[in-house]
């Protein structure tokens, strides 16, 4: 299940370092950090999407005989914990709690980037990408012409290669994922679907021996959800994201992005496994 994989890959290339007057960076500071990602980076657009990637996964798994019990159908039951006002409050909420923790004048240059023109593009064509990979065979066809471009040393496949190992993509999504499958498994537990239910210990190694697959799809997700989406921009523009990727700026707005995704799917992942533990015992979340 690797939903998880939701963060947009927004890595910000610098912005002039033009210091704003005192009273306009006061009123900067003082804005809601998860309400000015929201707005700037089009949150709202990405949420349906999210519904709409674990609602398809839910029918596959019913239609193949994975999903124990009666009930709703199953696609229902994922669209309901998946409900978007509902992710945006837990995204916010996570975004909140780690903005604590950072320094606001990195996350404002991310934002004001962002905000721009080039910014502003990137934001539509990441969103037009997590669209296209909904149609059936889009995202096979973006991994295999990943892989067939970097067997061919085509020049925008290494870029990927670049900009993915600059950013530190990976190790982020694995430690989501891993969060997600703890908190999937924790919700079966209390839900009391194991008939010995393990303890946290146990939980925890369950997950960690799933790392590897978990890192491995995440590369590959990665790889071809990068190439389609910045298949338009020009081989600068793409290296201007991959050499500020690691930059400060950056690296605070995607921290902020996994917090707040990883508090999206960490609750949907613990109700999915609850409602899965309860729907074998006939009864609904």
């Amino acid at each position: 299940m690797l939903t998880i994989l939701g963060l947009l890959a927004v890595l910000a290339p610098p912005v002039p370092a033009v210091p704003p007057p005192a009273d306009v960076h006061l009123v900067q500071m003082q804005q809601d950090p998860a309400d000015r990602m929201w707005r700037t980076l089009d949150l709202a657009a990405l949420m349906p999407i999210l519904q709409e990637e674990a609602v398809t996964e839910a029918a596959r798994m019913e239609g193949e005989g994975l999903i124990a019990g009666g009930g709703l159908p199953w696609a229902r039951v994922v669209a309901r914990i998946h409900d978007t006002p509902r992710m945006e409050a837990l995204f916010r909420a996570g975004v909140r709690d780690a903005a604590a923790r950072m320094d606001p004048q990195l996350v404002d240059r991310a934002l004001a980037f962002h905000g721009s023109g080039l910014g502003q593009r990137v934001i539509r064509l990441e969103g037009s990408a997590r669209r296209a990979l909904l149609e059936d065979g889009v995202e096979d066809q973006a991994r295999a012409d990943f892989a067939r471009a970097l067997r061919n040393g085509d020049p925008r496949a290494e870029q990927i290669v670049q900009l993915i190992n600059g950013a530190d993509l990976i190790a982020p999504n694995v430690a989501g994922g891993l969060n997600a499958a703890i908190a999937f498994s924790r919700g079966y537990a209390e839900g009391g679907g194991f008939d010995m239910a393990p303890d946290q210990q146990q939980l925890m190694a369950d997950a960690w021996a799933q790392r590897d697959q978990i890192e491995a799809e995440a590369t590959v997700w990665l790889q071809g959800f990068l190439m389609l989406a910045y298949g338009p921009l020009s081989d600068a523009e793409l290296a201007d994201y991959a050499q500020h990727a690691a930059s400060a700026e950056g690296q605070a707005l995607s921290q902020l992005l996994f917090a707040g995704f990883d508090r999206v799917f960490g609750q949907t992942s613990y109700d999915m496994g609850m409602a899965a533990a309860l729907r074998g015992q006939g009864q609904q979340l």
